[in-house]
């Protein structure tokens, strides 16, 4: 086996494994988020922490942002309005449009599962320092810098 192809796997052995500390993590957010009696998969919860941080949301603007198709968002934001978490209201700047936001009892639950994460993040990378965590950080940032600048 060649230099090259050596370099290769091991940077695909390295995707696999970012891969699969994703997987591990958004399964252990999850059996903790069951453990607090919250009935959420990851992706709702990250829908509620998107729709928390700053003004109201379009649909388009959360689907662009968790990467989702428009189709399966809909269903998503239909079973978070069902359970009390989000409301559809009209854009006040156009009238076809509508925006999301989290109802009183969304934004609690917003504040609790975050609270569960962050949890399940210090646990992940106890084994580390700070030091690393901020090393691997910078690595991982840059890389999704290059992917990003690429596709663009």
């Amino acid at each position: 086996m060649n230099r090259a192809e050596t370099s290769s796997d091991r940077s695909f052995q390295l995707c696999r494994l970012i891969g699969r500390l994703r997987a591990e993590f958004v399964y252990a957010v999850e059996q903790e988020m069951g453990r607090q009696g919250v009935e959420l998969n990851f992706t709702q919860f990250v829908a509620l922490k998107l729709l928390g941080h700053e003004e109201p949301m379009t649909p388009v603007e959360l689907a662009r942002a968790l990467h989702y198709n428009p189709g399966a968002l809909t269903r998503l934001l239909d079973k978070l309005e069902q359970r009390g978490y989000l409301k559809r209201v009209p854009d006040p700047d156009d009238r076809r449009a509508l925006r999301l936001e989290l109802t009183t009892q969304g934004k609690a639950l917003r504040k609790r599962v975050i609270g569960y994460c962050d949890a399940v993040a210090s646990r992940t990378f106890e084994g580390t320092t700070a030091r690393e965590r901020e090393q691997l950080h910078d690595v991982l940032s840059r890389v999704l810098d290059g992917i990003r600048a690429r596709r663009e």
